[in-house]
């Protein structure tokens, strides 16, 4: 008998069995998480070819003629398969008969959910199997489930020396426990120790299957954790069958970006790394220590670059202290995804696109779910991939600034300026076709006169023109009403006070312009992209136009931004009101003109928010000409950097102390000669030693610097050399890891400890790192920062 439940997708699969087409879901319910396999699943695509020249005859395979049409203005036909490979067999045939094909490449579990709108919490029906949690000949359908997770963080420590598992660590709030290979007592009975790997490892996934975590947490968990548990399993013949009813999970590496991806039926992984990115916070380091510094106040047990030596020392003669190690990674990691409500944000993001609850990146995939059913239901189908060459289009609107020291600077930004011109101006790839096939130049067999009033050009329906020769036909447009829904969901989140929808709401729509604008999305046009960003060259533009005419100087824009400044005497609350009162009249242009350009409704909004009482805008290091993206200013009595070395992770401590500190002079009028004499006196007097050290990323393997090589790979090469000495395996070998460096007079060395700040070349951090930003400053001020220094600096 058929039974009905409610629950959340955790993954999503399809695969041949029997050569049979299976799709199914695993899906947490209150009663735990079941496997949901879909009634009469197919998998389908679409092709320009007529339904008789497609092999008709072949079993499971059905070729149907639609009312739907290509993006060339032809019919299309349907054609559904029983099996993968028989749609690949299909595929083929199509292509070699000379046809194109659409939306091929739609798993069909994605497909499925899509077409019905769902997205995360489901309802579905079907034949229950209680011995095996599965359900059979299932329909699902949207629903309004909120799961409770199981959320467990994992953490593993391993042997550098000998490339093996020492112990893995697992905390979910009170809850916790620690499988380690050792034939020392247990110190704790959430311990649970064995002779050797093998037996760990089997241990490890009974004890997933039993506490049936939801999704795992780490820090890297997948590019070092599960890829070396990974790496484990097969070296010693295991099979990991981690998922939840005994599955085979996947880990790999993908050879060209060396990413690493893993899959787990009915578990979701999510790296707090890549989280934070996507929650759009950004770090000097990403490691765990310097994060959880950072957030929580707190830092890992142990610390440095020969912590290793020290984890296997206690491994071997400490294990309750190599316990507290592991398990506190673990507890870190927890307590900055509850802090950022992480999990909350993942959870919003499937709710808002669709997108698989593991899947951290992909804007594609979330246009695509957004606007792929929306497409079908107007009568289209999506085009096929496309080998013209990528034509990139212009970037943001940047002018060259005015530099200077100002009083009374003034920011105007547009708030969402690229979704914005989107819904003002019709920017849409399916009401770009249409404009184009009603255009006078189009050529009649572009055009289907049979179903002329699915294009028939109306007064009331002029197509709004874009850039590079596009038009968009209004009626068509799927994006602008998209927008619009993404907008009015964003205002009732803000008015809510949910600020993780508000924000996941707002990431969404900003990744539209990124997403028509990239050449791995299949709706890509030049024209579309440059509808946008040229769009936004003009807007910003003539609200430059405006303002000046008002009596503002603008002194620098950028993207969405506008910089301007009014009398120096005007008080903070006189500036203020000027701000305001400009920002409605320039928003009551923009209106007009709209109207006017393409009687459209304008649904572009210029914000006031910020006023900087004191600003600098600095020239380009040896020029007279204005910077891009960099300046200082101080607003509500705090310091803002925007691009200055206070702001990089690049620069030094040392540098990001002594421009913050040289601003506090200059914004409040303090002594600048003698601060910098002094902060100069300070740093040949070692008080700053423990500042100088340079962090950098290594974004490549060591071995693909061949033309260069720049300090922190020199740095690198250093630690490798002498760690292949020891014979020890190498840390920088792979990159994309960040490196410690400080400048002796020996040259670059590598930092792992204060003992390392010897012989330190003050001349270089002098020159390097405290010159050239007094420089700017002292060159405003018309003062020469070089009798600032005492003659034995030699610094002319």
């Amino acid at each position: 008998m058929f039974e009905t439940r409610q629950g959340y997708i955790v993954s999503r699969h399809s695969s041949d069995e029997q050569n049979q087409l299976e799709i199914h879901y695993y899906v947490k319910t209150d009663e735990g998480t079941v496997k949901v396999s879909i009634a009469d699943p197919e998998t389908l695509f679409f092709t320009n070819a007529p339904a008789d020249a497609i092999a008709p005859d072949v079993a499971g395979v059905q070729c149907d003629e639609t009312q739907l049409k290509s993006f060339g203005h032809e019919s299309v036909t349907v054609v559904r398969c029983k099996s993968l490979l028989l749609q690949q067999q299909m595929v083929a045939l199509v292509k070699k008969l000379g046809y194109a094909v659409y939306e091929e490449d739609i798993n069909p579990e994605d497909r499925y959910l899509m077409e019905r709108y769902i997205r995360g919490a489901v309802e579905f029906v079907g034949l229950p199997d209680a011995a095996e949690a599965h359900f059979t000949q299932a329909k699902l359908k949207v629903s309004d489930y909120q799961p409770d997770w199981q959320v467990w963080s994992l953490d593993i420590e391993t042997s550098v020396t000998r490339n093996e598992l020492l112990s893995i660590g697992v905390t979910s709030g009170e809850r916790k426990a620690v499988l380690v290979v050792s034939d020392q007592p247990a110190p704790e009975d959430y311990v649970f120790t064995f002779p050797d790997e093998r037996r760990l490892l089997l241990a490890f996934i009974k004890f997933l299957r039993k506490q049936a975590p939801d999704i795992l947490i780490g820090w890297n968990v997948i590019g070092f954790d599960l890829m070396f548990l990974d790496q484990r399993f097969r070296t010693l013949g295991i099979k990991p069958a981690l998922g939840v009813n005994g599955e085979t999970w996947r880990v790999r590496e993908a050879k060209e970006s060396g990413k690493v991806f893993a899959s787990i039926a009915g578990r979701a992984v999510l790296d707090g790394i890549t989280m934070l990115k996507v929650g759009g916070y950004h770090f000097k380091s990403y490691s765990l220590n310097h994060v959880s510094g950072e957030l929580l106040d707190q830092s890992k047990l142990l610390t440095g670059g020969d912590r290793w030596q020290e984890i296997e020392r206690m491994h071997q003669q400490e294990l309750d202290k190599f316990v507290a190690y592991n398990l506190q990674d673990c507890v870190l990691v927890e307590q900055i995804f509850a802090k950022l409500q992480l999990i909350e944000l993942q959870q919003t993001r499937v709710d808002l696109t669709g997108i698989p609850l593991s899947q951290t990146g992909g804007s594609v995939a979330s246009f695509e779910n957004l606007y792929l059913p929306r497409l079908h239901r107007k009568g289209w189908v999506a085009p096929a991939w496309s080998d013209d060459k990528f034509v990139p289009s212009p970037g943001g609107f940047v002018m060259s600034s005015v530099p200077g020291l100002y009083k009374n600077v003034l920011v105007f930004d547009f708030k969402s300026l690229y979704p914005s011109i989107i819904r003002t101006f019709y920017v849409d790839p399916l009401a770009r076709v249409v404009a184009q096939a009603l255009s006078p130049q189009a050529s009649p067999m572009e055009i289907d006169s049979s179903d002329e009033s699915d294009l028939s050009l109306t007064q009331e329906s002029l197509p709004v023109p874009g850039y590079r020769g596009a038009s968009f036909e209004r009626q068509h447009a799927i994006l602008p009403e998209l927008v619009a829904e993404l907008a009015q969901s964003r205002e009732s989140a803000k008015r809510a006070g949910n600020d993780i929808l508000s924000y996941a709401i707002k990431i969404i729509m900003n990744s539209f312009y990124g997403v028509l604008g990239s050449a791995v999305c299949r709706f890509y046009h030049a024209e579309l992209a440059s509808s946008i960003t040229m769009r936004g060259h003009e807007l910003l533009g003539r609200s430059k136009q405006w303002m000046e005419e008002r009596g503002a100087k603008v002194i620098y824009g950028d993207t969405d931004s506008l910089f301007i400044t009014l009398d120096d005497e005007l008080s903070e609350e006189q500036a203020w009101q000027a701000g305001k009162d400009l920002c409605e009249v320039v928003n009551q242009c923009l209106s007009e003109w709209c109207g006017d350009y393409a009687d459209v409704t304008s649904h572009l909004e210029l914000e006031f928010e910020t006023l900087y009482s004191r600003f600098y805008m600095p020239t380009i290091r040896g020029q007279e000409e204005g910077s891009k993206k960099r300046y200082a200013g101080l607003t509500n009595g705090e310091l803002v950097f925007k691009g200055l070395e206070a702001a990089r992770s690049d620069w030094t401590p040392l540098a990001k102390r002594f421009q913050v500190e040289l601003f506090e002079h200059l914004f409040f009028d303090k002594d600048i000669n003698h601060y910098v004499s002094e902060f100069v006196n300070d740093l040949l007097a070692g008080k700053f030693d423990h500042e100088l050290v340079y962090t950098k990323q290594l974004t490549r393997p060591l071995s693909q610097y061949v033309k260069t090589q720049p300090p922190h790979v020199r740095a690198a090469r250093m630690v490798d050399e002498e760690r292949a000495q020891q014979g020890l395996p190498p840390e920088y070998e792979r990159g994309r890891k960040r490196i410690a460096y400080c400048y002796t007079l020996n040259g670059v060395k590598p930092y792992f400890d204060d003992n390392d700040l010897v012989q330190l070349d003050y001349q270089h951090y002098i020159d390097k790192q405290v010159l050239p930003i007094a420089e700017g400053v002292f060159h405003m001020l018309h003062l020469n920062v070089t009798e600032i220094f005492t003659p034995q600096f030699n610094l002319l």
